[in-house]
């Protein structure tokens, strides 16, 4: 599929929905930022506003305040006040908002984040890089599952797609996820929302925030997240699925001379659960029943029949430091941060135990993760025709990882049978150091009045260790010889590598008119190398993969139209990759494997458009389409050929269509109603292109009552108001495909108040 077709299919899918928002509906954008250097002293609901028209959207997405219309970078970006309304905390949602971005979670450890078609499926080694970076406060989080804070008390999120690394500090070749938190104000402020809904849910967030002495402002936020579980283990009766979160922050902001501003953050988080719930379904790709569906005891897709009791647990903590000093013509700008993060999860692959299953295998794991970031930056002032930013990072990160198989089976068999390879216990730990060293920079010049040219680059130096080991703990029932597969040695081994790589960018935008840019780059972006997490053996573990690396080709236009009431972005690009990785499961060794894909081509189409109806009503539609095919894939291993085949994870097409409605009830009072639908399309699950999820729609909606000026509301919501059923994992299983489920119908009653 090409870009004719690309753009058929586009207006198809979204045109028909009218015009509308760019991405998760208007009140998405309705956040305008404070100068980084300064507390904030306006409040989100004095943000710039065009009269009757699109409001102006200020982003920080090249490290300086711009309105999102005038970076040439494919960009979403969602305010605070947007995301409390939705009550979104997790990233889930808003890639559902978001085009060209999938995202899901198995547990917190395992999250899967694809843009533009470029992901990781999972983080099992300790070694592994993701595709997709997280930043929270400009700081990079590599790994997104075990040491990511929750979603509460920010002032905005930013989703770049494509390549990073000439101003972001790490390199990251899919897209950037930038998480802004909210910054002390010297105005007293404070707010508090607290919402009750089914499954026994209750959430509340809430902060504080003033001046505390001269020149100094603090802000306090809290958070707190539970509901029963979604699912149920009808074996032991556990509860699976629920959910237990609570975290706090604490900022600083201080100006102890007018040109030297300084800012310290510091967050925690915990987090408690059952863990996910897997069930297993006929794979409708293999003829005949499966060995597991046919026996289970209940044909009910939320419940799980392992006698295992399984787990999810997560602590983190960051403290972030910055210093920036205001030269006159220049800004030097430090910054230092320490992450921390301990996850642990435990859940049965199967969903059940054995019998029916050949083999219940239950994975024990645990990840404990800690980043050290220091970045220091000099930026010339942006007013000039001439404009830089060049900069040093380094970035130093430990992760200690183990996983444990215990497995039992009920076939029979004597030692070195296939019941044997199915029986017993072992774990793979794995300590992994990783320092990435780096110089980065981007100057613009602007050659005409509305025509400027921009180049940058990075050169990265990545050097890794891993120290790996491989134990027996037991061999499962007497004269049994065989470990649990896939290990067929006990081994212990230290392996080291060091990668190097240049990345350029160069981008050139033109404004056509004042209200319309239009825009063309071409950036390279560069995805480290690692090793493996569960090998059979000392050889296998010690061979390294190699990086990833892709060129990506876009242009773009930007535009807001008749008086503002009309923001149509649309942007078409090219991603040429080499050595991509993809992690495929080998149901042969009963163990997943990074390999590099020689090749792979991706190509596609985004919209994201908002049109003002009245001025109480506005409508908004966004989506992708996405043409991503291995141009040259053998995997040699087992003799077999995925050329031509679509990248695992990727949609050919998802969108998101909704609207927004405010109307007054008197002089003091305001009604506001919204409504969302989001659509991808089906997609598969691995590079062989045999198991897959049908596409799926999900209804969200929200109606409230309030105070014209937002001082309090209350709000009826609803997610997933179909109550559509969705899977957003499967491990396929000699003819069943061991299923994980999204979040049924949710509802509830939220209560908001500010000062």
């Amino acid at each position: 599929m090409g870009f004719q077709s690309s753009a058929r299919v586009v207006k198809a899918a979204l045109l028909t929905a009218s015009v509308a928002a760019l991405s998760s509906g208007s009140a998405v954008y309705a956040q305008v930022p404070n100068d980084p250097q300064e507390p904030s002293t306006q409040t989100e609901a004095e943000a710039r506003t065009a009269p009757g028209g699109l409001q102006d959207i200020v982003v920080t997405a090249r490290k300086r305040e711009e309105s999102l219309q005038d970076v040439p970078i494919a960009v979403t970006a969602f305010s605070g006040d947007a995301l409390r309304e939705a009550q979104i905390t997790d990233l889930s949602q808003i890639a559902g908002r978001t085009p060209s971005f999938t995202f899901q979670t198995q547990g917190l450890i395992e999250q899967e984040a694809f843009i533009r078609g470029v992901g990781s499926v999972r983080l099992t080694s300790a070694t592994a890089d993701p595709s997709i970076g997280l930043f929270v406060n400009e700081v990079y989080i590599g790994r997104r599952g075990a040491a990511s804070p929750p979603i509460f008390d920010l002032e905005r999120v930013e989703v770049l797609r494509g390549p990073q690394g000439t101003i972001f500090g790490k390199n990251v070749v899919g897209g950037a996820v930038s998480l802004i938190t909210a910054r002390p104000t010297y105005e007293p402020s404070a707010g508090a929302q607290i919402s009750v809904g089914n499954y026994g849910a209750i959430a509340s967030e809430g902060h504080v925030s003033g001046q505390i002495g001269e020149g100094i402002a603090a802000r306090l936020a809290l958070y707190q997240n539970a509901h029963d579980g979604y699912a149920k283990n009808i074996v032991n009766g556990q509860e699976l699925e629920d959910l237990k979160s609570f975290a706090g922050r604490f900022s600083l902001i201080a100006e102890p001379t007018e040109n030297l501003t300084l800012s310290l953050i510091f967050d925690g988080s915990k987090d408690r659960g059952g863990g996910q719930s897997r069930h297993a379904v006929d794979d409708p790709t293999r003829p005949g029943f499966g060995p597991i569906t046919p026996n289970l005891i209940s044909d009910d897709p939320r419940t799980t029949e392992t006698p295992y009791f399984q787990y999810n647990r997560r602590g983190t903590y960051g403290i972030t430091g910055r210093a920036d000093y205001d030269f006159g013509g220049m800004t030097l700008t430090y910054l230092a941060a320490l992450r921390h993060g301990d996850a642990r999860q435990r859940f049965a692959q199967a969903g059940a135990g054995s019998p029916p299953s050949f083999t219940d295998s239950v994975l024990t794991q645990r990840e404990e993760y800690q980043g050290l970031t220091q970045e220091l930056r000099l930026a010339s002032d942006q007013a000039q025709r001439f404009r830089w930013l060049g900069g040093l990072y380094y970035l130093r990160e430990e992760t200690d990882r183990s996983s444990q198989n215990t497995a039992t089976s009920f076939l029979p068999g004597g030692p070195g049978s296939t019941r044997d390879s199915l029986d017993g216990d072992n774990v793979f730990t794995q300590n992994g150091v990783a320092q990435n060293y780096a110089v980065f920079g981007e100057a613009e010049f602007d050659i005409l009045e509305n025509l400027t040219v921009s180049v940058g680059g990075r050169y990265t130096v990545d050097k890794k260790t891993m120290d790996a080991r491989a134990e027996v703990l037991s061999f499962g029932l007497p004269g049994d010889i065989l470990s649990p597969a896939p290990l067929q040695a006990p081994y212990n081994i230290s392996v080291r590598k060091t990668w190097k790589e240049f990345t350029p960018k160069v981008a050139l935008e033109w404004r056509a008119t004042d209200n319309v840019l239009v825009y063309a780059s071409a950036a390279k972006g560069f995805k480290g190398g690692g090793w493996q997490s569960a090998t059979a053996n000392a050889a296998a573990a010690s061979l390294a993969y190699d990086p990833e690396t892709a060129w990506n080709y876009e242009v773009g236009v930007k535009s807001d139209l008749f008086d503002r009431r009309l923001r149509l972005n649309v942007a078409a690009f090219r991603l040429d990759f080499k050595d991509l990785q993809v992690e495929q499961l080998d149901d042969v060794r009963l163990t997943t494997v990074v390999a590099n894909a020689a090749d792979a081509k991706i190509q596609g189409i985004e919209l994201e458009t908002q049109l003002v109806v009245t001025e109480g009503l506005s409508l908004f539609a966004s989506g992708s389409v996405l043409d991503a095919k291995y141009k040259e894939y053998i995997d040699r291993a087992r003799n077999l050929n995925f050329t031509g085949n679509q990248l695992l994870r990727t949609p050919d097409y998802q969108y998101t269509v909704g609207a927004d409605y405010r109307v007054e009830v008197g002089e003091n009072y305001a009604i506001k109603a919204h409504v969302d639908y989001t659509y991808q399309d089906n997609f598969f699950y691995g590079p062989d292109n045999t198991n897959f999820e049908p596409g799926y729609g999900l209804l969200d909606a929200r109606i409230g009552f309030g105070d014209s000026e937002d001082r309090w509301s209350v709000t009826l919501y609803g997610k997933n108001l179909t109550n559509k059923l969705y899977r957003v994992s499967v491990i396929p299983f000699l003819g069943d495909e061991s299923s994980l489920y999204g979040p049924p119908r949710t509802y509830g009653v939220r209560f908001a108040s500010k000062f």
